[in-house]
């Protein structure tokens, strides 16, 4: 089972911040999943696609940022529905 799965069936939410990192992207001659196709793979799960390489350091800062920028926004999402929840839990009706 693919890791994404796994994790989305424990968590059982569709929405939960995933980020497709490539890594050792400065070793382009041993690669074993084409450029083409992680993109593509990233697309049919809608999440971003970065290529990393610890050795050059490439994009290494950019993905933990881009996932940081993701959980945020996420969290900002989660609290806005809960305000508004809140808020409908308050209204009161006189008659």
């Amino acid at each position: 089972m693919i890791m994404r799965e796994q994790i989305l069936r424990v968590k059982n939410d569709e929405n939960i911040p995933f980020l497709l990192v490539g890594n050792k992207s400065d070793l382009q001659e041993k690669r074993k999943v084409s450029l083409a196709e992680a993109q593509s793979r990233s697309q049919q799960w809608g999440v971003p696609y970065v290529e990393t390489s610890a050795k050059t350091r490439e994009n290494v800062d950019k993905v933990f940022f881009d996932l940081m920028r993701a959980i945020a926004a996420r969290k900002a999402q989660d609290n806005q529905i809960e305000a508004e929840i809140k808020t409908k839990k308050r209204c009161c009706i006189i008659l």
